[in-house]
């Protein structure tokens, strides 16, 4: 497969040539001649801001959670638990909770996305199945 530059400006052009050098150059720069080497690495500061930022919104997603939940709850209500759950889960084990809100917010987003591209005929639950229940099946 040819690359698109060399091929845009024939075999012995001037740009192709640049290209060339600029990718023996940069396979050089990184310590490698093999072709097939990968990317870049990323920045320590890149990786240090992306962790950081995950923090921060983990961080500020509990304290949402927390301010919304029922402050006359029960002990037993759904969203008090839920909120409580993860303000412990961020004492514990920070790392895992910015996993689990990055799991439940990708969840979320497909659920939105299914929901948009669903027919405006058909208004069912989205966990209903067309296959009828058992009949001799009692609730």
């Amino acid at each position: 497969m040819t690359k698109p530059a060399a091929s845009a400006g024939g075999a012995g052009s001037p740009l192709a040539a640049l290209n060339a050098h600029l990718d023996q150059t940069s396979r050089q720069a990184r310590g490698t001649l093999d072709p097939g080497a990968g990317p870049w690495p990323d920045l320590r500061s890149a990786a240090r801001f992306r962790e950081t930022w995950e923090r921060l919104s983990a961080e500020g997603q509990v304290r949402q959670s927390l301010q919304r939940a029922p402050q006359n709850a029960g002990p037993l209500n759904p969203q008090r638990l839920m909120s409580g759950n993860l303000a412990l889960m961020g004492e514990l084990s920070p790392h895992y909770l910015r996993r689990f809100l990055a799991h439940a917010d990708t969840l979320l987003w497909l659920e939105q996305l299914q929901s948009s591209l669903r027919p405006a005929g058909k208004t069912g639950k989205p966990g209903s199945s067309a296959v009828p229940s058992d009949p001799r099946r009692r609730r």
